[in-house]
């Protein structure tokens, strides 16, 4: 009996296939999974820390967007037929999403809250948004305590980066006019 290689293939999942096994109830009511480049990728439990973080950062953006933008927490944004990630908040251009889902063009920043998820936020994520030409990524990197931002979307990578701490101030590209300060991002001193 001879032995050949078996060699095994990588199926991945649609978007359209994602919705159908949440619907059906393959996924557990309380799991936590996103699909990102046909994988599903199971995320961290929402620890205290993170949450205080992103209530904070919803409030705040808000607070200081107003009408100029759409605040969502915690939505989900199919970015292709393979995709569809769920960031923290995302700011998304101000009209009625009643018909339909934003498009990559629609949504002028995403923001991570990470924690266990670092390397994958910084890494793997930063890639995919870049690529999809989201204008702006966000991580709040809550190990660090530190918000990282990033701009200047590619095909690859996003083409800059800045560090930002306590009394650093930012506008998002989408909305210039409005001056950002990155204390609320951050833990409370």
């Amino acid at each position: 009996m001879s032995e050949m290689a078996t060699e095994y293939k990588r199926r991945d999942i649609t978007v359209d296939e994602y919705h159908r096994m949440a619907e059906i109830g393959i996924f557990d009511p309380d799991e936590r999974v996103e699909l990102i480049d046909g994988e599903l990728i199971e995320m961290a439990p929402i620890g205290n820390r993170h949450w205080s973080r992103h209530a904070t950062i919803v409030h705040y953006l808000h607070d200081m967007l107003g009408r100029r933008a759409f605040i969502v927490p915690q939505g989900s944004f199919p970015l292709d037929r393979r995709s569809e990630p769920q960031p923290d908040v995302a700011i998304l251009a101000p009209r009625n999403y009643e018909e339909r889902r934003p498009d990559p063009g629609e949504m002028f920043a995403l923001i991570e809250v990470a924690e266990s998820s670092i390397e994958f936020d910084l890494g793997r994520k930063q890639r995919l948004y870049a690529s999809r030409g989201i204008p702006e990524y966000l991580v709040v990197d809550i190990g660090e305590n530190r918000l990282v931002r990033f701009t200047q979307p590619s095909d690859v990578a996003y083409g800059q980066s800045r560090k930002m701490g306590y009394r650093d101030r930012f506008s998002l590209v989408a909305i210039a006019e409005v001056t950002l300060n990155a204390d609320p991002f951050l833990a409370p001193r």
